[in-house]
């Protein structure tokens, strides 16, 4: 009797796990449908007005390019309103640009519709891909993957649309970043906690070596490299260590240096020279490099 309850307990928590994962997912999907949340978004990655964000896309949007060829067809799954795909199609990269949400995209086909470059725009859903079977060498993935809670799922579906051979780019958090926070904590800090996962804005999926390993037997990959990126915006261990009110203290000043360009470029030639060479658990962004087998 006491096994059967035991399984019967096990069962019910696995049940209850599958459920609310399907809440986030269509929690997830209708919000992106909002005028609300569409423009946050866009005033939130605005690097003309937040410096952090420029860097990011300084940083993420170089090591995509790096990664393609102009004879390259390149997904850009999860675009929002279109700052990887723009910047890789002014470099001569033909580019497919998917989103789930119409309101992004309107502002994507608005900012680029009296300009000539090689971008294909479609509304699609990253669980049922709207592309053939291998139809792209390289796909890139920006701040995207996390925001899924079943993310290897996501990630066979991309996978699906890739040539053997081809590339995944796929930027995603780093587990053994929040691990080591954790570990060597001295402080508390909010933001560097388990988020509360049905907020959009937080990224709740992270992953480590020993996850990849096992999705990539599933999935039909193999993982090039972990490149560690943003060593200064949102590190786990810096948030440990600080506490909550130093490091909203030093994000604010942070913002404020990379005001000045000499600044910026220093944190993007560390991040590219230094950080690039180190461990994944560095930082809590990577850029993970696959490979389709």
């Amino acid at each position: 009797m006491k096994n059967l309850i035991k399984s019967l307990k096990k069962k019910a928590k696995i049940f209850l796990k599958i459920q609310h994962k399907k809440s986030i997912i269509k929690f997830k999907k209708e919000i992106w449908q909002t005028d609300e949340i569409s423009k946050a978004f866009i005033k939130g990655s605005d690097g003309s007005k937040i410096v952090g964000a420029d860097l990011m896309d300084k940083e993420v949007n170089e090591f995509f390019l790096a990664n393609c060829s102009i004879q390259n067809k390149v997904l850009d799954i999860g675009c929002g309103h279109g700052i990887v795909s723009e910047f890789l199609a002014e470099n001569g990269i033909n580019v497919t640009a998917i989103d789930i949400s119409e309101k992004l995209l309107f502002e994507f086909r608005e900012r680029i519709k009296n300009r000539n470059l090689l971008i294909e725009i479609r509304n699609g859903d990253a669980y049922n891909i709207p592309c053939r079977n291998e139809e792209f060498d390289v796909v890139v993935a920006r701040m995207f993957l996390p925001h899924f809670p079943d993310w290897p799922t996501v990630l066979k579906e991309i996978t699906r649309v890739t040539k053997k051979g081809g590339k995944l780019l796929v930027h995603f958090s780093s587990k053994e970043n929040a691990d080591l926070g954790k570990k060597i904590k001295i402080r508390d800090c909010q933001f560097a906690s388990s988020p509360d996962s049905t907020d959009p804005w937080n990224f709740y999926a992270e992953t480590d070596d020993n996850e990849l390993r096992k999705v990539c037997r599933k999935t039909g990959l193999t993982v090039i490299n972990r490149t560690p990126v943003s060593f200064f915006l949102h590190n786990r261990i810096l948030g440990y260590q600080l506490g909550q009110q130093k490091y909203d203290d030093y994000m604010r000043k942070i913002q404020e240096y990379f005001k000045d360009e000499n600044v910026k470029n220093f944190a993007l030639w560390f991040d590219k020279e230094i950080i690039a060479q180190c461990h994944p658990s560095l930082s809590h962004f990577n850029i993970i490099t696959f490979r389709k087998l």
